[in-house]
């Protein structure tokens, strides 16, 4: 608690007091008009666009200036894209944000909600009621979105693996591309068991959700991260922590967080949460 108070002091003695001549002109000299919202393809690119689109419209208002919502096919061309420093703001897992901190990436803020954790997931009528080692069937299907899920895939992974299930010899292993496409898969019986979050399986409609239950949750790690690049000027990274986490503050701001499906809002986030995520 003592570091952490230190790191928030420290945090926003940074980007409230600290000059900002250098970066300034650096961006400046970069050409942009826009900022670019670079958001894991957690979800397909039109649901994804109705999460964060009132975000980065609310975002730009904030900043004066407008803030794009981007995306990518996968989240390894989202990585690439990363590591090209093609995005100003990101939105990733946190495994994901260890990875882009060579790229010159810092988190600002993370999801304030419930615990950042994986859940296993089937369907209430499956032939998977209950997780043991020693009564799971071998060949049943399993189903992840993709293999740099956190949350959905590596998290699930080492919880099975921590009570003695071996997925890739016990079980038939598919990737679906998305959240929605595994809990879809799972919904219409092309898999028995699926790795997701909770804020996908929340998303879903009612007589999808109807049908299935949660048989599992992994221990948590640090939420999902708001990172922003090194060049953008610590004048627009003051006013989007701020407004990130201003956002729950208000009647706009709830209706901005209930679209993207959280609990709450974001919150202050050190980059030290993130450094053995994943290792």
């Amino acid at each position: 608690m003592v570091l952490e108070d230190v790191l928030r002091k420290f945090f926003h003695w940074f980007v409230l007091i600290l000059p900002f001549v250098y970066s300034t002109t650096l961006y400046a000299e970069s050409g942009h008009k826009h900022l670019r919202f670079g958001v894991l393809p957690l979800q397909s690119p039109t649901k994804l666009a109705g999460m964060f689109l009132p975000l980065t419209e609310y975002l730009g208002n904030h900043l004066g200036r407008p803030v794009q919502f981007v995306t990518s096919s996968s989240f390894t061309s989202f990585m690439e894209k990363v590591a090209q420093r093609k995005y100003d703001i990101i939105y990733l897992n946190p495994m994901l944000y260890s990875q882009s901190r060579p790229y010159g990436y810092r988190v600002i803020a993370k999801v304030a909600s419930e615990p950042f954790t994986g859940i296993l997931v089937v369907r209430k009528a499956g032939p998977i009621q209950t997780l043991s080692a020693d009564s799971l069937p071998n060949g049943l299907r399993i189903g992840f979105p993709d293999p740099g899920a956190f949350a959905a895939t590596v998290l699930v992974r080492g919880y099975l693996d921590s009570i003695g299930i071996n997925v890739d010899r016990q079980m038939q292993v598919q990737y679906f591309g998305s959240q929605d496409s595994a809990i879809l898969a799972l919904y219409n019986g092309l898999v028995d068991i699926i790795g997701t979050w909770r804020p996908s399986l929340r998303s879903m409609p009612a007589s999808v959700r109807a049908d299935l239950q949660i048989i599992a949750e992994t221990p948590p790690q640090p939420q999902m991260p708001i990172a922003v690049r090194d060049d953008l000027p610590p004048e627009d990274v003051r006013r989007l922590y701020l407004a990130l986490t201003g956002l729950a503050k208000t009647e706009q701001g709830q209706s901005i967080v209930r679209r993207m499906g959280f609990k709450r809002g974001f919150e202050f986030a050190a980059d030290e949460e993130y450094l053995e995520v994943g290792q």
